[in-house]
């Protein structure tokens, strides 16, 4: 029972040893030489531009004029 004890903390051992060296490389990818470039960029968020709002609007109302179709043909039958 003890060997078993042992073998487990052992390979929890190996496994925090090789996570710390895997850890390490990763942060030795970093390379020395630094570019900097300067890029201005204007972004603007969907909900500012009214096309969306627009298309949306028309889906929305096409979506309600289907339901209410399909609930007066439900009725007549």
């Amino acid at each position: 029972m003890k060997n078993i004890k042992i073998y487990n903390r052992a390979k929890l051992f190996l496994f925090s040893i090789l996570s710390m060296f895997t850890y390490t490389l990763s942060f030795a990818q970093d390379s020395l030489v630094t570019k900097t470039t300067n890029v201005t960029t204007r972004t603007e968020e969907w909900q500012t531009n009214p096309l969306y709002w627009i298309i949306g609007g028309v889906i929305l109302i096409i979506i309600i004029a289907i339901i209410a179709s399909s609930r007066g043909r439900r009725r007549d039958d």
